[in-house]
């Protein structure tokens, strides 16, 4: 507290009934509140911190607190104050003021009739002068404090102490300490270290009603320590160490209703220990700390007054038939924590009035038949946390009034169907932790009767940890106020629409933790047609391991709020986090995120049969079943098949779904097979079928795919069906080659004619123009009949021209009649490309830029110039001319090889010899009608747009080899010329360093191997010309000088 106070806080204490502040500067008075009033005064000199405060709560308590230590010979500095009439004085953290000041300070206080006296903390040793000015006091509090030593006079001067507080003061009563205390009632003696107590230290106190010696250190009590204690009513003796007790030490106390003997060391309790204590009310003998095994027989009987009876955890073996005989009014009896196996049958024979019994937490094996016949008003029964196998029909006879009745953590295998026939009021049914199956053998039409079947009135039932396999039908019908119905962790495998047709409109259902893999609500919506009403039925299904299979469709249903509103008045389902354990492809899966119209499934035949696509051995297909709309979704792409499915097992579907992408059909299916009326969606993209007739349409057919196959042209027959009759909304067609003639008219109008839906309208293209249909208009595909008469006459005329002259002119000109013939590709049977190609010096010349020459030399002049297959190689920097004209070198090196190989790339692109190149290579090989230019595409190459026209259109009609394609090896090599045998191509470019230019024969203009070359003039003058046009219209001039 402060020392130094603001002036605006001290108030004198003014009027009639306000304390007489003392007249001083040491001392200052104010209020806390309208009620309550304090008094501040230093001791001495006000040069230290010892002071006293004092704080009056008029006429119910005054504290006087000391802090410092101050001396009494300071208090009030003289002044009185006068506080008259007070219930309760507390002295706080002072010294006893002695007898040179008690009477003095007494006077000063001015205190009359205080009934309560409390000393807090008190520094010093309490003498009996301390107490005498305040002979009005009924109830003294001394405890906590050190009272070593204590006086045996300490109460002569109140003899109206009704209440004595003394614990926790280490006090040793002396001989007489309560000689004068006649009017004392309650003594409070708990832990003050006691050893012993000598026979009459309570002589005098023929008033005493409780007595509390709790926690001290008894080992041996004499047997008249309690004698004259005649009204004692309350005796508490536990937390000692008392091992026995004398047999008569309790014949005294006659008035005794309560006594605890909690927590001591008893081995053994002496027979007739109550016999004289007639109004016993409540025994306690709990946590004994040795094991008291057995009780004397007869121990509580006889005792009509007697209620209460808690013996918990002390070792008990066995108990005495006769216990409890005679004690009619028992109500609560508490047996816990012992090791008892069994109970006489008779032992409750007159316990007439028991209401609460627990025998919880022993080692109970059986009961006998019939112990209960007596307790007919028992309400609680715990027998949870024993070893009970079964409860047979008459185990709980009597047992007409009980309410709860707990089995819990036994080990129940079997309980008799009328086992609990006589539990018509039973309210809370608790056995969780068991084995039980609850399977009596007994049905009716909604399904399985449990033993509970005649408990009426049942509220609550709990059954965790158990092995039960199924919702009982006294649950769902029978047990109309049931509430709570906790069935987590057992062996439930299903929950169907049947199990939750509980009569009762508010029940919690808990099913965590079982195995239920089914949940069927096939049913629910019909059964809850009329349920308007909201009803609170809560079934928690959650911790299950869900097949999420197509049963699993009307519980997502349910989730997806899909099902009639009235389904979630009727029952609430908590899937909480519940996830798929099966199948295997959806896994782990979320139910609640799932989606029931997207939900499809994996399905079987139930026997293998020949031709059936879903047969469960080695069916051609994967079958799958999506309940939304009862379709059959058969999954056959990509399975390397020849010819579909014979038939399809269609019976339970609606409709059926067919994918047989990417495979190698021929034909596609007939639409008159079995279980083929059903199909509405057909996929035979990426086949190989080129034709379509009308066994492919059916009434129910809806989506046709088509796309990547081999058709050419479609009968008129089937295109009128397709835009008349059939009922596809879909079809596509892209992809194939089609014929674009006078036989494709009807073709072309269907295709025009927007009838249906037909993807990728663009890509359907003429094979030999690539240009769309859509695009065609059609007098484009066929001339007038004149022209096509006037062509037939020509084609025969020219015809017998060429028959008659063609055979005088054969032998005379064989080697070019051959040539021409190869290049129209006409009469191959006569010409091959060996022999066009037989004078070319080499198998591919390399068109690349030099910026790309590190790449050629080492990647594609090394792996072609070597291995088993070697190819004769062309290339600028080793076989070139030095010094000769460029363009007559590209024009010789084009026309000398069977190849050219153009490595196309961004360096490439800016080079004019090598686009000119490129066109030398691109005009020869169109004039011959061969393949003879291979693209070889180095890097990225940037937007196509802004490449040359004529290469730009080479790179989108043909196909190209990728450099780090894995098969690029494989690929380029088959791009190569081909020969019958490898003894005409024996390499004679060896390394690259061998067609250098070198020496003398350098000097001669010739490479060292090079042969003269006949030269094409006409050929020449055609390269003139493109290299013209590369250089902007200009004529290069005369040969150019070039280093290589």
């Amino acid at each position: 507290m402060s020392r130094a106070v603001p002036l605006t806080l001290l108030l004198a204490i003014a009027g009639a009934a306000a304390l007489s502040c003392p007249d001083s500067r040491q001392c200052y008075c104010f209020e806390e509140s309208a009620s309550e009033q304090r008094v501040h005064c230093a001791a001495g000199n006000g040069t230290t911190a010892a002071a006293f405060d004092l704080t009056l709560r008029r006429h119910e308590r005054l504290l006087v607190e000391c802090t410092g230590g101050p001396d009494w010979a300071d208090f009030l500095l003289g002044s009185p104050l006068d506080v008259g009439s007070v219930k309760t004085l507390v002295f706080a953290y002072c010294a006893p003021p002695g007898s040179e000041h008690s009477p003095r300070v007494a006077g000063l206080l001015g205190t009359r009739d205080v009934e309560v006296l409390r000393f807090n903390g008190l520094n010093g040793s309490l003498g009996r002068h301390d107490l005498a000015d305040y002979p009005s006091v009924k109830n003294l509090a001394l405890s906590n404090n050190n009272l070593t030593g204590v006086g045996a006079d300490l109460l002569r001067d109140l003899p109206s102490l009704r209440l004595l507080e003394l614990r926790s003061t280490n006090i040793q009563l002396p001989t007489g300490f309560f000689d004068n205390s006649s009017s004392l009632r309650i003594l409070e003696l708990g832990s003050n270290q006691l050893r012993q107590l000598e026979p009459g230290t309570f002589d005098g106190l023929h008033k005493l009603e409780l007595l509390n010696l709790w926690k001290n250190d008894f080992r041996k009590l004499e047997a008249d320590v309690f004698r004259g204690l005649n009204t004692l009513q309350s005796l508490d003796l536990n937390q000692n160490g008392l091992k026995t007790l004398p047999a008569d030490i309790f014949k005294d106390l006659e008035n005794l209703e309560l006594v605890n003997l909690n927590s001591n060391n008893f081995t053994s309790l002496p027979q007739g220990l109550f016999r004289t204590n007639l109004k016993l009310r409540v025994v306690k003998l709990q946590y004994n700390k040795r094991n008291l095994t057995e009780l004397p027989d007869g121990l509580f009987a006889n005792l009509t007054a007697l209620k209460s009876i808690l013996i918990t955890r002390n070792g008990l073996l066995r108990l005495p038939e006769d216990l409890f005989w005679g004690s009619t009014s028992l109500r609560n009896l508490t047996i816990d924590r012992n090791y008892l196996t069994t109970l006489p049958r008779r032992i409750f024979q007159n316990a007439t009035e028991l209401y609460i019994l627990s025998l919880s937490f022993n080692d109970l094996k059986e009961l006998p038949d019939g112990i209960f016949e007596a307790t007919s008003k028992l309400a609680k029964l715990d027998l949870s946390k024993n070893h009970l196998t079964s409860i047979n029909d008459r185990m709980l006879v009597g047992l007409e009034s009980l309410r709860m009745l707990n089995l819990e953590n036994n080990d129940l295998t079997y309980i008799h169907v009328n086992a609990f026939s006589f539990l018509g009021n039973l309210r809370v049914a608790k056995f969780a932790y068991n084995r039980l199956t609850l399977r009596t053998g007994l049905y009716d039409i909604f399904g399985h009767i449990s033993p509970f079947h005649h408990c009426h009135s049942l509220e609550e039932l709990y059954l965790a940890h158990n092995n039960v396999t199924e919702m009982h039908s006294d649950w769902i019908v029978s047990n109309t106020r049931l509430r709570v119905l906790d069935l987590k962790y057992n062996s439930f495998n299903y929950l169907e629409t049947e199990d939750l047709q509980f009569i009762s409109s508010s029940v919690s259902v808990d099913l965590r933790h079982n195995n239920i893999s089914r949940v069927v609500l096939a049913r629910l919506e019909l059964m809850a047609a009329n349920q308007s009403a909201p009803r609170d039925v809560i079934v928690d299904i959650a911790d299950n391991p869900i097949r999420c299979d197509c049963e699993v469709y009307e519980l997502l249903r349910y989730l997806n709020g899909d099902m009639h509103p009235y389904v979630q008045n009727y029952v609430h389902l908590r899937p909480g986090n519940l996830s798929c354990e099966s199948p295997d492809y959806i896994r782990g899966a979320q139910v609640f995120e799932l989606k029931a119209k997207s939900l499809k499934c994996l399905v079987e035949s139930e026997q293998p049969r020949p031709g059936d696509p879903c047969s469960p051995s080695g069916g051609a297909c994967t079958c799958w079943l999506r309940p939304e709309d009862r379709a059959l979704l058969l999954d056959c792409a990509a399975r390397n098949l020849t010819r579909p499915p014979e038939w399809i097992d269609a019976r339970a579907v609606a409709k059926v779904e067919l994918d047989l992408t990417m495979n190698e059909l021929k034909e596609p299916p007939s639409m008159y097979k079995k279980g083929y009326e059903k199909v509405t969606s057909l996929n035979l993209a990426k086949n190989r079928i080129s034709v379509v007739d009308e066994r492919l349409l059916s009434p129910n057919l809806k989506t046709l795919l088509l796309d990547g196959n081999n058709l050419t042209s479609i009968d008129s027959k089937i295109l009128d069906r397709l835009s008349n009759s059939s009922h596809i909304t879909k079809l596509t067609l892209h992809d194939n080659p089609w014929r674009c003639d006078c036989n494709s008219r009807n073709l072309l109008s269907f295709i025009q004619s927007n009838s249906l839906d037909v993807p990728e309208l663009l890509r359907v293209t003429c094979s030999n123009t690539n240009v769309s249909l859509s695009n065609i208009a059609l007098s484009e595909l066929c001339t007038s009949n004149n022209d096509t008469a006037i062509l037939v006459c020509s084609m025969v005329s020219l015809l017998g021209l060429l028959v008659g002259g063609g055979a005088a002119l054969y032998f005379r000109f064989q080697r070019q009649i051959k040539v021409w013939l190869f290049s129209k590709s006409l009469c191959l049977c006569l010409v091959s490309e060996e022999e066009i190609d037989r004078d070319k010096r080499y198998d591919a010349f390399i068109s690349y830029s030099h910026k790309d020459e590190e790449f050629v030399v080492k990647e594609l002049v090394g792996r072609l110039e070597e291995g088993p297959r070697p190819y004769r190689l062309c290339i600028h920097v080793r076989d070139w001319l030095a010094g000769e004209w460029i363009p007559t070198q590209i024009a010789r090196s084009v026309e000398e090889s069977k190849r050219t190989i153009v490595v196309l790339s961004a360096n490439f692109i800016e080079s004019v010899w090598g686009r000119l190149e490129f066109q030398v290579a691109h005009k020869q090989a169109l004039s011959e009608r061969r393949a003879r230019v291979i693209v070889v595409l180095y890097g990225d190459i940037g937007p196509t747009e802004k490449l040359d026209p004529e290469l730009r259109a080479y790179l989108q009609m043909n196909t190209y080899v990728k450099w780090g394609d894995p098969w690029f090896w494989q690929k380029l090599r088959y791009a190569m010329p081909h020969t019958r045998t490898g003894s005409e191509h024996s390499h004679s470019n060896g390394i690259l360093g061998k067609g250098i230019v070198a020496n003398a024969k350098a000097r001669e203009g010739k490479l060292a191997f090079a042969e003269d070359v006949r030269r094409n003039q006409t050929f020449v003058d055609t390269v003139k010309g493109i290299d013209k046009n590369l250089n902007g219209g200009f004529d290069i001039g005369p040969p150019q000088c070039t280093t290589v």
